[in-house]
């Protein structure tokens, strides 16, 4: 079989070098008398018509010998071509839903014989969810957790105490189903509240209490609890296992840890664990420990207080399930030590928080945590179908994440080009620029190893990661690759020159605001007392390219005449995080420090004019910068001091403010003559619209080029000179240089945005709750809430205004579109229409995110702060 037929019965539609046009092509050129040859073209170098009509009949003789060759290979459902399944359906008699990709279709014919006889079933209606939509899912006939009066010909349920063989007698209950595995509760009849595990799972997919009848359609979370209604309980998130990874310590409490290597709070996951039968005759429901969603602290302690379960795995109860440890979490002597026994180890699972001895020295961790889809760094497979890897620049060096000073050492060495890889997930503290003026990189990947995700989080003093490139004047030519990396605080700086830069399934964490107290914290904590200060990428020199894929990232920004000329982003959240709790201006808060000077100098309209000649004292300052110099920290302070003493008096003026993009709401708000702190507020607003490099609080910051967006998330505001968006989410006001050119097409923009023609897009107000959570590390992160839909003020088009499905395959909007939710959803339904017993209607309960914070806050004994 060639090697085209093998890429082609994978599902793919790739060009692959089996030689088969190009024999074909000599030998009809052979073929062909040579006083035609000779007379094709005057240049025996270059093709004439001829030889260009001879090569395209070759193509068609090489896909026709092709398919000869996997005659045999298209007759089997495993094997065959894509174009085949269609063929084999019509035989089967099955009809292939259109909006199904390739994997669900060739599931679906190849398991339709199997489907039908199990016709009706609920492990079939499990199975066929699996299949096309990949997710796990449980499902419940609702009409069996009605409550009712029990008649004389139900079943008895006797008392296990008064049999000669109890635990016989309740096993038999419970798999009959006349009892609540968990909560003991009788079929039909009043709960049993002394389970604090099974009261949890009330009205979820193990809910074994009762609720009266429901004579709504369902959907949602109304009208399940009805007789002709089957829920479908959809696990949609991906749930990650981290193997390794360094704990961060947590401050004042000696032996207390945080799993995550970042030092946030984020609940746990447990490991998905359907038993080895599958969905086969053997098959039997998922228990609530089997599942892959969050670790709840009941659930922990009950599996932690049980025995292992039987050779057979036939247990249906927590009781029977044995433990979490290690295989959904587990903590570890560092160095190869070994497990730590789990009686020796205090889980708090619902804050990923825990507590050892000091006897156990230093340790490393293994857990599980879950998102809505694999993008950002993860320990996950980055490599897509189809797209072939790119290769590494030698020489290449592995080095450890855990090793102290081991990535520093390795960039330090890169002379120019090379690859540094990191080959565990163990917290990296220390890099090292890579280039410099002198000696600029020229190929650069600096990643982590497959399915690993590499961690740098340096101290406090450590400063921004530098990359220099090509030096300024000579042709842009350096080229970097950052793959797979988790950046805690850290900041990158792109300095010279760069063709290339690309950012694949990396994570440079937009940080976390603080809380809205008095008085307000800017930044939240970690665990060991540090703030998760958002991280950023900056742009300092000339970059042709710069590409983002299935990335999470805090703000892009360019300063200090830095210019991106082409910005490709795709599958990517990329988030702007305020930089201050809205009173005076800071010195943080202007990201162009070099800019606003060089405006203020060159006082080129009224309001720089206006503003220079109420610097006072610092007008000096201003005079005496250079273009490109570093402003220093007092020089800075006190620019900042005087902009502050002129944000204290009214500054809003219709002809100062000309030539500003300055949003009609602002400039009514100034018209209503605001006093005091409101005042002051405006100001800041004013003067961050008229210098939105310098001063705006932006996800997206450039000045030049094309931003093309495409399936991202952007939160915050954004100021860009042209844009290309396809299928994304604008969260905050866009306000584009150059509408004339570019397109917003499928995707979500907020109002006040100024932006290019749009097509088929909808109308959000800024900051609308259309996530679950915008916190980074929660599960929910930049996941659509489910009312996300009503959120919509307007569309373009003439199509139902939708934002969960209004991409352009119908799937929704945003960093997740490539997910297919809606699509799955909708291609499950028609399923079921084939396969459900009549008179039955599915409700998908797409199972929800945590709470705002990403826990379940109920009942927990917390750990000590």
């Amino acid at each position: 079989m060639s090697a085209t037929g093998t890429a082609e019965a994978a599902g793919q539609d790739l060009p692959v070098a089996d030689g088969f046009e190009e024999a074909a092509a000599a030998k009809l050129w052979a073929l062909l008398p040579a006083v035609h040859r000779a007379a094709d073209s005057a240049d025996p170098d270059l093709p004439g018509p001829l030889r260009e009509l001879l090569d395209r009949i070759a193509c068609q003789v090489a896909v026709l010998r092709r398919g000869l060759d996997r005659l045999w290979e298209n007759q089997s459902v495993e094997t065959c071509d894509d174009w085949v399944l269609p063929y084999l359906a019509d035989l089967l008699g099955t009809s292939l839903v259109a909006s199904m990709d390739a994997r669900g279709r060739r599931l679906d014919v190849a398991n339709t014989i199997d489907y039908r006889r199990r016709k009706g079933t609920v492990g079939l209606l499990e199975q066929l969810a699996a299949d096309v939509t990949g997710w796990e899912c449980r499902v419940v006939e609702f009409f069996r957790v009605l409550g009712r009066t029990r008649h004389s010909l139900d079943p008895e349920i006797g008392r296990p105490a008064d049999d000669a063989d109890p635990p016989a007698v309740r096993r038999l209950q419970e798999v009959s189903g006349l009892v609540g595995a968990l909560t003991g509760t009788p079929q039909g009849g009043f709960a049993d509240l002394r389970s604090v595990v099974g009261a949890r799972q009330s009205g979820g997919p193990f809910d074994e209490f009762h609720h009266s009848a429901d004579v709504r359609r369902g959907k949602g979370a109304l009208g399940r609890y009805g007789i002709p209604e089957v829920g479908v309980f959809l696990w949609r998130g991906a749930v990650l296992a981290v193997d390794r990874a360094t704990p961060v310590p947590v401050a004042g409490c000696p032996g207390h840890y945080c799993f995550d290597p970042t030092g946030r709070r984020i609940a746990l996951w447990q490991a998905g664990d359907r038993p080895a039968t599958g969905f086969g005759e053997r098959w039997t429901p998922l228990a609530a420990w089997q599942v892959p969603g969050p670790l709840t602290e009941e659930m922990y302690r009950a599996a932690g207080r049980s025995s292992p379960p039987d050779a057979a795995g036939s247990g249906s109860a927590p009781l029977d399930a044995g433990t979490f440890w290690p295989g959904s979490l587990a903590v570890r002597r560092s160095a190869g030590g070994g497990l730590l026994p789990q009686g020796q180890v205090e889980v708090w699972p619902q804050v990923g928080r825990f507590a050892v001895g000091p006897e156990a020295g230093e340790v490393e961790v293994g857990y599980h945590y879950g998102l809505f889809s694999r993008i950002g760094a993860g320990p996950y497979d980055r490599r897509v179908l189809g797209v072939p890897p790119v290769a590494d620049p030698l020489p290449v060096a592995e080095v450890a994440g855990g090793a102290a000073g081991a990535l520093r050492a390795a960039l330090a060495d890169l002379d120019g080009t090379g690859t540094v890889v990191v080959t565990d997930g163990l917290t990296s503290t220390a890099v090292a620029d890579v280039g410099s003026a002198d000696a600029p990189l020229a190929d650069v990947v600096v990643r982590a190893a497959g399915a690993v995700r590499a961690v740098v989080r340096l101290d406090d003093s450590g400063g921004p990661w530098v990359f220099h490139g090509s030096p300024p004047g000579a042709e842009p030519s350096a080229r970097l690759r950052l793959e797979g990396l988790l950046l805690s605080g850290q900041d990158i700086v792109l300095r010279g020159g760069f063709a290339d830069v690309a950012l694949a399934c990396c994570t440079v964490d937009p940080g976390t605001g603080g809380e809205l107290c008095e008085p307000p914290t800017m930044w939240q904590p970690s665990a060991d007392g540090r703030d998760l200060r958002a991280g950023r990428v900056w742009v300092e020199g000339t970059v042709r390219r710069l590409t983002l894929d299935r990335c999470v990232t805090g703000p892009l920004r360019e300063r200090g005449g830095g210019t991106v000329e082409t910005l490709c982003a795709a599958d990517s959240v990329i988030q702007a995080v305020p930089s201050d709790t809205g009173g005076a201006l800071r010195p943080e808060a202007v990201f162009d420090p070099d800019g606003l000077l060089r405006l203020l100098r060159d006082r080129r309209d009224a309001l720089t004019a206006w503003l220079h000649g109420r610097l006072g004292p610092a007008a000096a300052v201003v005079d005496a910068h250079e273009d490109g110099a570093a402003v220093a920290a007092d020089d800075l302070a006190a620019v900042v001091a005087a902009l502050n003493h002129v944000l204290a008096a009214p500054i809003w003026d219709a002809v100062r403010f000309a030539g500003r993009a300055v949003p009609a709401s602002l400039a009514a708000a100034a018209g209503a003559g605001p006093a005091g702190a409101d005042l002051f507020r405006l100001n800041r607003a004013l003067l961050a619209a008229a210098f939105p490099l310098e001063l705006l609080d932006a996800a997206l910051a450039f000045g030049d080029g094309v931003a093309c967006v495409e399936r991202c998330t952007v939160i915050g505001a954004g100021h860009l000179h042209r844009l290309e968006a396809s299928e994304s989410i604008l969260d905050g006001p866009v306000r584009v240089a150059d509408p004339q050119s570019g397109c917003v097409r499928f995707s979500a923009w907020s109002s006040g945005s100024t932006l290019p023609r749009r097509y088929e897009s909808v109308e959000i107000a800024p900051g609308a709750p259309l996530f679950a959570s915008r916190r980074f590390g929660e599960a929910g992160y930049a996941q659509l809430a489910d009312n996300a839909d009503a959120l919509v003020v307007s569309a373009d088009g003439a199509g139902r205004p939708a934002i969960r499905s209004g991409s352009r395959e119908g799937s929704e909007m945003g960093a997740f579109c490539r997910v297919g939710s809606a699509v799955k959803e909708r291609s499950l339904l028609i399923k079921y229409r084939e396969y459900l017993p009549v008179g039955l209607t599915p409700v998908l309960v797409p199972m929800p995110a945590p709470d705002a914070d990403g826990q379940t806050l109920r009942g927990r004994a917390w750990p000590p702060m």
